[in-house]
């Protein structure tokens, strides 16, 4: 899923939690979440892990890419240096 794919999900689920904590207000009038409301923070802090989590796995797998890189070049160099030494 793409970041800005990931982002629009959860905007939307952030939006209708909103919605859906007023509509839970009028069906049982007894009931009152903090101001902040439970389900819309619940949901923004899964947000906000879900990005972290999917952006530290992308930076794992970059840093594998590069350390492969690093060493294929430090092979290469090597088998030059043998080479040169070879002459």
């Amino acid at each position: 899923m793409s970041e800005t794919r990931l982002h629009t999900v959860f905007g939307l689920l952030f939006l209708a939690s909103v919605f859906l904590r007023e509509q839970l207000l009028k069906a049982m009038p007894a009931w009152r979440d903090p101001e902040i409301g439970l389900l819309s923070l619940v949901v923004a802090l899964l947000w906000v892990v879900v990005f972290f989590m999917k952006r530290g796995s992308a930076m794992v797998d970059e840093l594998k890419v590069l350390r492969d890189r690093v060493e294929r070049l430090e092979r290469k160099h090597d088998a030059l240096e043998d080479e040169v030494a070879g002459r």
